[in-house]
């Protein structure tokens, strides 16, 4: 009986250390605009819903450009957000960022794609979970 517990955990344990193969989700479902809907930190399960003045936007875009936008109309990133990106597989490296001389801007390069669907993008940087809904 014994044996038959442990080969079960090993088991359970070998296949769920398994790195994925491939790419979370098709690269053309992350080219399109993007909410941020809500946020989280990793060490916590309670969401924080984003309440802003207006409709925000940031658009993947398939040369690796991200255009924003406040209620449809394009604007200028905001202090510190990327303007570059390059995705490889489930990882996204943003490259260039929007500097202001008033604000020390503390940049995070690298994320992770945890879900990529039609209507939803969540991103991971390590600190925080932010989801995304397709924009309207």
């Amino acid at each position: 009986m014994k044996r038959c517990v442990f080969f079960i955990l090993l088991t359970t344990i070998i296949l769920g250390s398994c790195q994925k193969d491939g790419p979370v989700g098709p690269p053309d479902l992350l080219y399109k605009r993007w909410h941020l809907t809500q946020t989280r930190t990793l060490d916590s399960n309670v969401w924080q819903s984003t309440d802003t003045d207006a409709y925000y936007t940031v658009e993947y875009q398939s040369d690796g450009t991200l255009v924003y936008q406040r209620n449809s109309v394009m604007t200028q990133a905001n202090c510190c957000a990327p303007t570059t990106f390059n995705r490889q597989r489930e990882t996204i490296n943003y490259r260039e960022w929007k500097f202001c001389s008033n604000a020390y801007c503390a940049t995070t390069k690298l994320v992770t794609i945890n879900q990529l669907t039609e209507t939803v993008l969540e991103l991971n940087d390590g600190y925080r979970i932010s989801q995304y809904e397709a924009a309207r």
